[in-house]
């Protein structure tokens, strides 16, 4: 398999990384899989991987740009794998964790 290009945001040396996870993701699954499915997977995974990570500073700028994309999406609430990208918790759950009450 030779890689020609990799998407925005993808490294050369992270693609190769990036096509090795998703094929032994689906060696792992052990089935059949059909190529809208393995789209969809590389579309993933490669969304994932070109994302904005916790350890990234951002200014407001940047932010509200971010959080704009975020609302035109179909499911703004997870990422492709369905991991929560949003989360929500009250007053009294923040104070909590900081053991103020």
């Amino acid at each position: 398999v030779a890689i020609q290009a990799a998407p925005a945001g993808i490294a050369g040396g992270d693609a190769e990384k990036l096509l090795f996870e998703i094929l032994d993701g689906i060696a792992r699954e052990n089935q059949s899989i059909s190529i809208d499915t393995l789209q969809s997977k590389i579309a993933a995974s490669t969304a994932c991987h070109a994302a904005i990570k916790v350890t990234t500073p951002l200014d407001t700028k940047k932010m509200e740009w971010l959080l704009g994309e975020l609302a035109r999406t179909e499911y703004p609430m997870s990422c492709p794998h369905g991991r929560p990208v949003v989360l929500r918790y009250s007053v009294r759950e923040i104070e909590r964790a900081f053991k103020r009450i």
